[in-house]
């Protein structure tokens, strides 16, 4: 499905992706699809969860209420032709830092780059428009491919911690300094 209005132009973009803020509306659709990433078993287990079990209404309504109490800001990952790759939050937002999280629902897209471009966009825009100082994440370390593009978005690996089950999660984070530093000014 591809995009029914142009993009714009202040959305936040990196390559061949553009994130499409919460805020703007989602179509039926892409709440659709957002809602099926959460209910899919093979991505909830790359996020440590459990597939979803609510309805899509009350996922909308949770998700929803979310946004509006300012407790996360949620986008929209459409891709070159404006198609519903996925979706990005900055959650538990302070004053300084926040927490990213990503799911891209398109499997098929999975290895191609979008994801890297995804959060480059998203820390840009959490350094220009929201003037934060870091953003963190974490991430399942046997995650590699998760854990090569946030490295590629100039994410760093600051330290682990042991999961029930034997899992342990990598702590990345990026500061502004850092990705300054790195051209992204």
């Amino acid at each position: 499905m591809g995009l029914r209005f142009a993009p714009k132009s202040d959305w936040p973009r990196r390559g061949k992706v553009v994130l499409k803020p919460f805020s703007q509306g989602l179509s039926a659709e892409e709440w659709r699809r957002f809602w099926e990433s959460f209910r899919d078993p093979e991505i909830a287990e790359w996020n440590g969860n459990r597939p979803l079990k609510m309805p899509l209404w009350l996922f909308k309504r949770v998700v929803s209420g979310e946004i509006k109490r300012g407790e996360r800001i949620g986008f929209v990952i459409l891709d070159e032709n404006g198609e519903w790759l996925g979706t990005l939050e900055l959650y538990d937002n302070g004053r300084h830092e926040a927490t990213l999280g990503i799911i891209l629902g398109r499997k098929d897209r999975w290895g191609q780059g979008y994801g890297r471009e995804a959060v480059a966009a998203a820390v840009g825009y959490a350094f220009e428009r929201l003037g934060l100082e870091k953003v963190k994440l974490r991430t399942f370390s046997h995650n590699q491919r998760a854990r090569r593009a946030f490295s590629a978005a100039g994410f760093r690996e600051v330290g682990s911690e042991d999961l029930p089950g034997g899992k342990k999660d990598v702590l990345m984070e990026i500061t502004r300094e850092d990705w300054r530093e790195a051209g992204g000014a």
